[in-house]
């Protein structure tokens, strides 16, 4: 039944997104606070000139992080929607993105993820709406510019780069150099608006030096904390369900459901190396990994035949999360 209601197909289920996320963030939400980040993670321009807006005591930043993980949330469950890669539409990947989320108390602000996390959302749309398309030259260059500003306001964003140049040889199977260039440009073009604005307000300098100080934090002790672990330890199970579910069901599943999987994987193996190759990689790389995760389980929970134990796991899952979140994560 617990299962039932979150998997509903009814798009009035979306008010389940808020709703979740609400629970998780009320005492935040009630408590104003100042905007703290970790060293390493707030260092990138464009994120630098919005938190500027948030000096001193203030429930701002929580709401704005707040606001933004839900439309994060929203556009997540839309994409399924579009492109219709899961059994049935359904606001479930939605859900699952909010509550994995915000049961990590150190991200309950505004966070730089969050609004990486959004381009990085809209440049996977760009990359899926490559398919079956030759030469898209203007959806891969919208996808690589998007990707690129991303990664302005979080820096571990640019382990994603290669999916543009992944996603043209599994989508569009082109390997026409005018093609492989326009990524190129699209990556650039951002960061060099951004460098000429930093050199003409002569801030260039204190750009270079922020990131080099930044590249040298240390911000992944997170992997050794016992609620991350039994967390985590979770959602691989229940992702590894799904790539099983997948599996089983791959001739009867469209070729384009089967490419956008592929995708999907791609992007989680970028983004799990970056928090042992980068140090500086924080917490955040989590808000970003959870995009391909909350899809994979939700295609367990969607296309299991036991639903008694879809029913239990999917409680024992939120459960878990909601203890981690009140009980293990204080220290993170």
């Amino acid at each position: 039944m617990f299962l039932r209601l979150f998997n509903s197909k009814n798009v009035y289920s979306a008010i389940l997104i808020p709703l979740v996320g609400f629970l998780f963030w009320m005492e935040p939400l009630r408590v104003p606070v100042s905007l703290v980040v970790m060293p390493g993670e707030g260092m990138m321009p464009l994120y630098t000139f919005f938190a500027r807006f948030y000096s001193g005591i203030s429930v701002w930043p929580t709401v704005t992080g707040f606001v933004l993980v839900l439309f994060n949330a929203m556009i997540l469950s839309l994409l399924s929607y579009e492109f219709q890669f899961l059994q049935h539409r359904t606001f479930l990947p939605g859900i699952l993105y909010v509550s994995i989320i915000s049961s990590f108390p150190s991200l309950q602000t505004f966070h730089p993820v969050f609004p990486a996390t959004f381009f990085v959302l809209l440049s996977v749309y760009y990359i899926f709406s490559t398919y079956h398309r030759k030469k898209e030259i203007s959806s891969t260059f919208n996808a690589s510019f998007l990707l690129s500003i991303g990664a302005l306001f979080y820096l571990p964003v640019i382990t994603f780069f290669p999916l543009i140049w992944i996603s043209i040889f599994i989508l569009q199977k082109s390997d026409n150099w005018r093609l492989l260039v326009i990524p190129m440009i699209g990556i650039s073009l951002p960061w060099l608006l951004v460098w000429t604005f930093l050199f003409i307000s002569g801030s260039d300098q204190t750009f270079i030096s922020s990131i080099l100080m930044g590249i040298k934090s240390v911000n992944n002790q997170f992997i050794f904390n016992i609620g991350f672990l039994i967390v985590t330890c979770f959602i691989f199970l229940l992702s590894a369900f799904g790539s099983i579910s997948l599996v089983n069901s791959v001739n009867i599943r469209k070729m384009s459901t089967r490419k956008y999987f592929v995708i999907l994987y791609w992007m989680l193996g970028l983004s799990i190396p970056s928090v042992f190759l980068f140090p500086l990689t924080g917490l955040g790389i989590i808000a970003i990994s959870t995009v391909p995760v909350s899809f994979l389980i939700s295609h367990f929970f969607m296309s299991g035949k036991r639903n008694f134990w879809r029913e239990f796991l999917f409680f024992l899952f939120m459960a878990a999360l909601v203890a981690s979140h009140l009980l293990l994560f204080d220290q993170i």
